[in-house]
């Protein structure tokens, strides 16, 4: 590995580093705002419900219409909802979809050879390739659900 690869590498990690957090520690949990969508593994059941408050030694979550309190002690574990990826995934499927398009639109051009409603180049059919594979892909990608869970605390084995 050349000097700028491995120099580029340690300044990455350097900079993601940081924003790791410790999932053993209370006060993570007592970070999260009220409403934060969340898994709590309590004894051996896991629920799913919405942060309504959260102490130095309990979380209040409501579990649809009614809240239940769990004590710290018996919290093995918490995760909060992440983000919804559909954009991401949008651009996925549109970058892969028009390289796709493309590549038919310029491999399926056939020159005109005799009365043509529409002579186009290798060119423009790539490009239509491209703009109509591209839109499909980019309806699939945004159709897909993807949506991660972040462990915000995990209870240590003592």
């Amino acid at each position: 590995m050349s000097k700028h690869v491995w120099l580029a590498v340690m300044l990455l990690m350097a900079a993601i580093a940081p924003a790791q957090t410790n999932p053993t520690d209370w006060s993570t949990v007592k970070a999260l705002v009220t409403g934060a969508d969340v898994r709590v593994t309590a004894g051996s059941r896991a629920v799913h419900g919405r942060v309504l408050r959260v102490t130095d030694d309990t979380l209040l979550l409501a579990l649809g219409k009614s809240q239940e309190m769990f004590p710290q002690h018996e919290v093995k574990r918490v995760l909060l909802r992440g983000d919804s990826h559909r954009g991401r995934n949008s651009l996925i499927g549109l970058g892969g979809g028009a390289a796709l398009g493309a590549i038919i639109g310029a491999a399926a051009h056939e020159d005109c050879t005799g009365w043509c409603i529409f002579s186009t180049s290798r060119g423009v059919d790539a490009a239509g390739g491209a703009i109509v594979v591209g839109g499909i892909g980019a309806i699939v990608g945004a159709l897909i659900p993807t949506r991660s869970w972040l462990e915000v605390y995990r209870q240590t084995v003592a």
